[in-house]
């Protein structure tokens, strides 16, 4: 490691400032830094997205958090290179990344220092001091002293701001998604109501918004947590010093050969001068030491004429507040009124925290309506009237039987598989357009139909139109008759569909 070489000016600075700095780093140097950056994170999010199980993506943002020390270690590689003059690039980090994965304790930052607070201070005397043991004990031992409090905060505070950047994502999409599969998901936590496609797209959500939060500000964690460990190392070693006396020595030599002429000029130019005698002459200001040593009293007077003199009697005035002297004494505040205090406090933190649990408890119990107060408000985009006819069938109310499901059923054992199903779903038809408000067109197709009644729906009846739809589809289609399995539940489900929706009661 050659001082000499650091792009960064090295002095003492406060803790804080120490850690902007690591930013600034990052800051000056981020289109060497994110290029081969963005190629891990990426490559790496791309082959834990293929690789998991289906049912296991919702557990793809914890596997990358997890494998955030192999990720530092890359950083650390790429910053302290930058630190020294020394830019690497993407294929001398592929190169060089086996032997840093190997040498760099990554072993246990994988295991049981994986939480550890202080991980990113620690990281430079693994992967740069290359320490192990009891010499690595003293060294973090050392440089913690007066710096692990402040990379304990600087931990805690890139944590909350990965946090903040994800959540922020996750409310841009959930206001600009159009089919509401984000929304879906966040209340699906709750309801634990979630459907296959609805939990494909969520995962594939909070994966690309952690990813993303991670892409941004791991960078500015390890770059701060490097120059903290830099500042605790000039304060230990005085590297400022070190630095300032070799740029003085460079300085003497480059003016080594000129003074080394001016002195044999000077020489030659003295052997050519005829000498002159020099006679020392006292001066009549000339200090002595006395011989004898002075007594108290008149060492003392001695002391008091010499300052009497002008140069050590200057005398300046400062003003300044002080409080007034006054006569009466500070009561004390006696014991009972202490112990009066401390009561209030204990009584007020004691109720503080039963209104958070009653709170709590409250909001698990009444959350579908809280979710429902939360939830975007949708404009009604219904202002003609419902149409008639749709895909050429007649959805007037008056056109259908009272009882769809009983004349749908004895449609499908007398054999009319076709004209059943076909009943049942424009009875669907017509109560999503005169029921529930929902704007049908003929340029609709049955997908589009299941997208707009997706909001209007609960669960349970978007899972029976669904189930007619299919059917439907099947029969009408492909031509194809489905089972009396897949079909008879739904001539029982019509009465669930069709019922006025009621306000939920949580008990």
């Amino acid at each position: 490691m050659q001082l000499n070489d650091i792009t960064t000016q090295i002095r003492l600075r406060s803790t804080w400032e120490a850690t902007d700095l690591g930013l600034a780093m990052v800051q000056h140097n981020w289109r060497l830094i994110y290029p081969i950056w963005t190629l891990l994170l990426v490559g790496f999010a791309l082959v834990v997205w293929l690789l998991m199980p289906v049912d296991y993506l919702i557990y793809a943002p914890m596997l990358l958090w997890w494998f955030k020390p192999v990720f530092d270690r890359i950083l650390l590689l790429i910053l302290s290179r930058q630190l020294f003059n020394q830019p690497v690039s993407a294929a001398q980090v592929m190169t060089a990344l086996p032997a840093l994965l190997r040498n760099s304790g990554l072993l246990s930052a994988l295991t049981w220092r994986r939480f550890s607070f202080s991980r990113g201070f620690n990281l430079p005397i693994w992967q740069l001091e290359q320490l192990r043991g009891e010499p690595r004990k003293q060294r973090q031992h050392l440089l913690h002293q007066q710096t692990h409090g402040h990379a304990v905060w600087l931990t805690i505070a890139c944590v909350h701001l990965e946090y903040v950047v994800m959540t922020s994502l996750y409310a841009l999409v959930v206001w600009l998604d159009p089919n509401d599969y984000a929304w879906e998901y966040l209340t699906g936590i709750f309801t634990n109501a979630f459907d296959d496609e609805v939990l494909y797209w969520g995962a594939l959500i909070y994966f690309v918004a952690y990813s993303v939060s991670v892409w941004l500000i791991e960078p500015l964690y390890v770059a701060a947590s490097f120059s903290l460990y830099l500042n605790r190392r000039t304060q230990l070693e005085a590297w400022d010093i070190e630095l300032a006396f070799r740029k003085l020595g460079e300085r003497l030599r480059q003016l080594a050969p000129s003074a080394l002429g001016l002195l044999l000029a000077l020489v030659c130019g003295l052997a050519t001068v005829t000498p002159m005698p020099v006679w020392a002459t006292p001066e009549a200001d000339t200090e002595t030491v006395a011989t004898t040593r002075l007594q108290g009293d008149a060492a003392r007077a001695q002391i008091e004429a010499i300052m009497q003199q002008e140069a050590f009697s200057q005398v300046r005035k400062v003003k300044q507040w002080t409080a007034r002297e006054t006569d009466d004494e500070e009561p004390d505040i006696a014991e009972w009124s202490k112990s009066l205090q401390a009561i209030i406090a204990t009584v007020m933190k004691a109720v503080l925290w039963i209104a958070v649990v009653i709170l709590v408890v409250l909001g698990i119990a009444y959350r579908r309506q809280l979710l429902a107060l939360l939830k975007p408000l949708r404009t009604k985009t219904h202002t003609t009237a419902p149409p008639d006819i749709l895909f050429g069938m007649d959805i007037r109310p008056e056109s259908l039987p009272d009882d769809i499901a009983a004349a749908s059923q004895r449609l499908w054992e007398d054999g009319q598989h076709r004209a059943a199903l076909g009943l049942l779903y424009r009875g669907a038809l017509m109560r999503l357009t005169r029921h529930d408000d929902v704007a049908i067109h003929d340029s609709h197709t049955e997908g589009d139909i299941l997208n707009l009644a997706r909001p209007a729906l609960n669960a349970q009846r978007l899972a029976w139109l669904s189930a007619v739809t299919s059917a439907w589809q099947e029969v009408a289609y492909a031509h194809r008759i489905p089972a009396d399995s897949k079909v008879l539940p739904l001539f029982s489900g019509w009465t669930t569909f069709s019922a006025e929706p009621t306000a939920e009661v949580v008990a």
